[in-house]
């Protein structure tokens, strides 16, 4: 199956994956429980954001304590903007019920006492749920993925290489697992998690990087769709399999039930995660030719200048290896053709086997050092005794090799 067709597949896959959480019993009591926190401003939600970028859900003090949670000791509390009305006293006139001013006897507006309420604001302290303890709030999924990656810190390397923005490992004490710092241009990652779970929050990370970093305009779920979207794609492209955690993250960005935001989403998912997908292929591709360089395509050409001839490492270290029984024959071989073993008379210099290409494996002629026959002079005894059985001879060559 072609790269798009697959990733078309993994998409609408997505889109199933969160529809399903979504419509669970689970989930709907998730959102009752969610109904119950206060619903912060814009104005607010950037205080606490400026204060604590990492919070996720937030409570006053006496709120967790309903809740079955209480704030941790030591913990500096967020402060938002509170409403906070009061009442205040003033004379006015006194209005009939065509609100005209009321007159008395004397020609005088009647007065009267009445109370208003006036809008005030005070500070308030809120507590991010990463503060406190108690009470497990209910959920869904995993909080975090399990599982090796193969070749994880060839896996790791690549990843750092394609980033935008350089990735680090620390302790972040709020319990996420990863941000993407946009005054610093960096990316942080929890140390110490599993290798599916890095990767996983890397490969999200890398994506806010890529897409969100001068994106103001994009809302927050949206950004945090196309982020855990391409994570996932990108990892269930290569076989690892993060439903348990990702469609549970996805649902909470998806606010309405047709899931317009994600639906909206999916196509930068796709480009996103084809994108990223290339990238690591060819860098693997490229670090696998580094350190397999004896493996090369059809037809390249062969070096065979005397003064630099190319030789790669596993070149050289089987001359080392067959130097001392190259020397013991080369006086013997040494009327074998140019062709098959290209010796070199200058003084001091050793005797270097030509390299072949045979499709897409190098081999060496003449046995690499008369050690073992090649695979093209075993060919050529092969084709010697069809000859000589077809002319009847059945005797012996002239080393007494039997033919």
């Amino acid at each position: 199956m072609e790269r798009e067709d697959r990733l078309k597949q993994l998409t609408d896959q997505l889109t199933d994956g969160v529809k399903a959480v979504r419509d669970s019993g689970e989930y709907k009591k998730l959102l009752a429980v969610m109904a119950k926190f206060p619903h912060y401003s814009l104005n607010n939600c950037m205080l606490i954001a400026m204060q604590r970028p990492e919070a996720t859900l937030c409570q006053g003090f006496d709120g967790w304590k309903k809740m079955g949670r209480h704030v941790k000791k030591g913990e500096k509390g967020i402060k938002i903007i509170a409403p906070a009305p009061y009442t205040v006293q003033k004379e006015v006139d006194k209005l009939d019920s065509n609100g005209k001013p009321v007159i008395d006897s004397d020609g005088e507006h009647v007065k009267e006492t009445k109370e208003y309420q006036v809008m005030g604001f005070k500070a308030e302290t809120t507590f991010d749920i990463s503060q406190t303890d108690g009470k497990e709030l209910p959920k869904i999924g995993v909080d975090e993925l399990k599982g090796e990656v193969d070749r994880y810190e060839v896996l790791m390397g690549v990843l750092k290489d394609i980033s935008p923005v350089p990735i680090g490992f620390e302790d972040i004490q709020s319990g996420a697992k990863g941000y993407y710092h946009t005054t610093d241009k960096r990316i942080a990652i929890q140390k110490d998690m599993a290798e599916l779970q890095t990767v996983k929050t890397c490969l999200h990370e890398i994506t806010h990087a890529m897409l969100h970093a001068d994106a103001p305009d994009i809302s927050k779920n949206r950004k945090e769709l196309e982020a855990e979207g391409v994570a996932h794609i990108v990892l269930k492209y290569m076989n690892y399999d993060t439903d348990a955690y990702s469609y549970p993250y996805l649902s909470g960005y998806t606010t309405d039930a047709d899931m317009k935001e994600l639906k909206a989403s999916l196509n930068t998912i796709r480009r996103t995660s084809s994108k990223i997908i290339t990238k690591i292929e060819d860098e693997l591709n490229s670090i696998y030719k580094e350190r397999h360089p004896e493996i090369v395509p059809d037809n390249e050409p062969v070096k065979t200048d005397k003064s630099e001839r190319g030789r790669t490492k596993a070149e050289e270290k089987t001359e080392a290896v067959t130097d001392k029984a190259t020397s013991d024959k080369t006086a013997s071989d040494h009327n074998r053709p140019d062709d098959d073993w290209p010796l070199v008379d200058e003084p001091n210099e050793k005797v270097i086997a030509e390299r072949r290409i045979l499709g897409t494996v190098r081999i060496l002629p003449d046995g690499a050092g008369g050690k073992k026959p090649s695979l093209l002079d075993s060919l050529k005894v092969e084709k010697e005794k069809i000859k000589n059985k077809m002319a009847g001879n059945t005797g012996k060559d002239e080393k007494g090799v039997a033919i």
